[in-house]
């Protein structure tokens, strides 16, 4: 605690688009996978504290990651007050802002979080990357009292700042200077992610840092928190998402591959491998859109993984992936909004990427990817598809996101990718 007010919040902090809520006797928690920037979003928070005029005193940061706190049990939590209030008596009595990193590793964190809450004196943020911090069950453990807030790698636009490839995000219409200058952003962006620690690496450290961190995920989060029956099953169903993302998944299917491979194939496991590797938030599924419970359970969830860039540095390039490379880009950037997000199969069974629902305003609107339409038969079918839908289920706002085509046809918008993105979603 003496380091944090003697360096002082890190200068290098740079801003993040993220919607950071607080509530009075509520837990604002921060989740994420590892290394998106979380602590990072909480410095942030620290340093408009300071600009609103909030004494640095008044504000305490403990790290439980760090080694140096490994054994520390619930009964030794209340020394961060005890410490806090010997160090600044006078700052104590007063509001104070907690943030702490990854207290869901000390068993009945949640009676001691609950217990700051219940003093009116402070306004908590945890953060950590953990199938612990679920928002469902800290709002169990928490009893309702705690807002989530979502971490996820850099969008396009923080892309763009992080790396100083503009001064200020453009808005359209764009001169032609600016419009090569995002597509050549948008061809890094898709090609080497959003993952703060890795901007500007060289390739092949970019690719082992990314492997690492997916590695992270699978020891950390997964395999020391959950008693897995088969940690090679668990693997290769990963594998599996990793060779098929932006596509329809099953467990029959992963089944089958691991039949296979004489490993064990319980489609019972195999869905537990799935929802604990989307509660660390490494992949995210995609129902099918459909009031009946019967043709969800038929129709498999689409899976994406969380960065495009990760997506590269775990499978094979090729040019044949880049399709669903820009899916999954896509999927991310509505993902990053209040939405709901399904996939549509009209009638005459025809495929739909997106059907998006905004969850504050229930405004909704269809949106189509596809590389290129210069194809006419890859158009007719892309363009078919969103027709169809459009009728069906009488939605007007239809889009095509593609790499670099722009048009209109017959009331469907078709975009580039580089443009759409930076268009509020």
């Amino acid at each position: 605690m003496r380091e944090f007010y003697e360096f002082g919040i890190p200068e290098d902090v740079r801003p993040r688009d993220v919607d950071y809520f607080e509530k009075r006797n509520s837990a604002t928690v921060v989740t994420g996978m590892r290394r998106t920037g979380k602590t990072y979003v909480t410095y942030q928070r620290m340093r408009a504290l300071v600009e609103e005029g909030v004494p640095l005193e008044r504000i305490v940061h403990v790290n439980f990651d760090d080694d140096r706190l490994k054994g520390v049990k619930l009964e030794h939590l209340k020394l961060i007050g005890d410490v806090h209030a010997e160090m600044f008596p006078e700052a104590a009595r007063e509001r104070c802002w907690y943030f702490l990193d990854e207290l869901q590793d000390i068993d009945g964190w949640e009676l001691y979080a609950r217990r700051l809450l219940d003093s009116h004196l402070v306004q908590l943020c945890l953060t950590g990357s953990s199938s612990k911090m679920l928002s469902g069950e800290i709002a169990t453990q928490m009893r309702g009292r705690s807002i989530d807030v979502e971490v996820f790698p850099l969008s396009f636009a923080e892309f763009l700042r992080f790396n100083a490839l503009v001064r200020e995000i453009p808005l359209a219409p764009y001169s032609s200077r600016m419009a090569g200058v995002l597509r050549h952003a948008m061809q890094r962006y898709l090609e080497e992610g959003g993952f703060p620690g890795v901007q500007g690496d060289d390739f092949r450290i970019r690719v082992k840092t990314l492997q690492g961190y997916v590695d992270a995920v699978l020891y950390r989060d997964i395999i020391e928190r959950h008693d897995v029956p088969s940690v090679q099953s668990l693997r290769y169903t990963l594998d599996y998402i990793k060779h098929n993302f932006a596509h329809k998944i099953s467990t029959r299917a992963i089944s089958g591959v691991l039949k296979g491979l004489g490993l064990s194939d319980s489609r019972e496991y195999i869905a537990d491998y799935l929802d604990w590797l989307e509660q660390a938030y490494l992949v995210y599924r995609v129902p099918i859109r459909t009031d009946s419970l019967a043709v969800r359970r038929m129709n498999p969830d689409k899976f994406y993984l969380v960065d495009t860039g990760l997506a590269r540095a775990v499978t094979p390039k090729s040019d044949a992936s880049r399709g669903w490379l820009l899916e999954n880009l896509v999927f991310m950037a509505l993902r990053r909004g209040f939405n709901k997000i399904e996939y549509y199969n009209t009638r005459k069974g025809d495929e739909v990427d997106f059907l998006v629902t905004d969850r504050a305003t229930k405004k909704r609107h269809l949106v189509q990817v596809s590389w290129e339409l210069s194809d006419s038969e890859t158009a007719r079918r892309e363009l078919t598809a969103l027709k169809n839908a459009r009728c069906e289920i009488k939605v007007q706002d239809c889009t095509v996101v593609t790499w670099d085509e722009e048009r209109e046809s017959d009331g469907i918008r078709i975009v580039p990718v580089w443009k759409w993105i930076l268009e509020p979603q």
